[in-house]
């Protein structure tokens, strides 16, 4: 048989690490098979994170592998259905839904569970909030995802030799994670802010391709950061209520400055749980920056949300007392404003 021509070769090692880098390769079970064959330790070892296992394998290595007639044709059945799946112009979001390509749905949620190489995510409402990402993506509905990248995960588990449970952080390196910096025209990170108590926090965002849609990851870990922002997106659900409401400020306000920077215009905001309702109030604050009184800002803000409740009990939701809000708020100061203009829609002594 004749061998694979160079350019070939290239291709193919080219279109494995575009592959690597979508999340799709995790429900189709091919995909998924041609990363074991490239190292079946390493694959086993490395948590099946096809990312980290090409750059174990070298790119030497790579391309002898790719010349195996066998391996070749594997690898060009995949990548076929592989970029079939993502031009398909005939999904059924596209003939049913297809203002939504450019208007999406903006699905916020503080975790979502992918799979074990992006652990992000502490249970039922990180799958809840995949799995919709995952069936969006196979509809062909227009839709992003906002959450945070916590960059130790979710904590392990082990039994010490008392029988009791302790707990261990991973620190998570983005070069082996399927993510891709969210970068402007000039290739530079995308920078936003949100202000949080007195200070500026700033963040930058990284993307998860998930089949056909995306997902931003925020993360605070900068160097013009104070320390205790920079870890504020370090852990899931991690601290005390202080860190907590941080988090939901960033996750909700600083989710639709992100939004706004791309130009993405979603046609609906749907919160997973409350954990990002302080977008709300940021979508509350353009309006009345754009001269909307505050009953009219609530009332075009209602019609651009959604809710939904995972835990319907007391207990599974955040309670922040007034004093903590006032503390960590994002210097709205609505009521202050109001007063500038002699607005006298705003509720007063709420």
């Amino acid at each position: 048989m004749n061998p694979i021509h160079p350019t070939e070769l290239t291709e193919l090692a080219a279109g494995l690490n575009r592959l690597a880098r979508n999340l799709w390769w995790s429900w189709d079970q091919q995909a998924q098979e041609v990363f074991y064959d490239l190292s079946p330790r390493g694959w086993q070892n490395l948590y099946h994170n096809a990312v980290a296992i090409l750059r174990e394998v070298s790119a030497y290595e790579l391309r002898v592998r790719l010349q195996e007639p066998g391996f070749a044709d594997r690898v060009r059945s995949v990548l076929r259905r592989f970029d079939a799946y993502l031009t398909d112009p005939a999904t059924w979001g596209a003939l049913n839904a297809p203002a939504l390509a450019a208007n999406p749905v903006a699905y916020f949620s503080a975790e979502f569970a992918f799979h074990e190489t992006l652990p992000i995510a502490a249970g039922g409402l990180g799958v809840l909030a995949g799995d919709h990402a995952k069936s969006a993506s196979d509809l062909g509905l227009g839709f992003v995802g906002i959450s945070l990248f916590y960059r130790e995960g979710y904590f392990q588990q082990t039994v010490n030799h008392e029988n009791w449970q302790t707990e261990f952080y991973t620190h998570l390196n983005p070069a082996n994670l399927p993510l891709e910096p969210v970068l402007d025209a000039q290739g530079e990170p995308v920078v936003c802010s949100v202000k949080i108590a007195a200070s500026t926090v700033r963040f930058h965002a990284w993307r998860v391709n998930i089949g056909r849609i995306p997902v931003y990851l925020l993360d605070t870990n900068r160097p013009e950061n104070e320390p205790m922002y920079r870890d504020l997106t370090l852990r899931v659900y991690g601290g005390d209520s202080t860190t907590r409401i941080m988090q939901e400020i960033l996750l909700g306000v600083g989710g639709v400055r992100l939004l706004r920077t791309l130009g993405v215009q979603p046609s609906t905001f749907h919160m997973n749980e409350g954990h990002a309702a302080f977008l709300t109030l940021e979508l509350m604050r353009e309006k009345i920056a754009s001269g909307a009184g505050f009953v009219e800002a609530s009332t075009e803000t209602r019609k651009q949300c959604l809710f939904t409740t995972h835990t319907p009990v007391e207990a599974g939701h955040d309670r922040f007392s007034s004093a903590l809000g006032t503390r960590c708020d994002d210097g709205y100061g609505f009521a202050r404003d109001a007063d500038a203009r002699g607005d006298e829609s705003w509720p007063r002594g709420r």
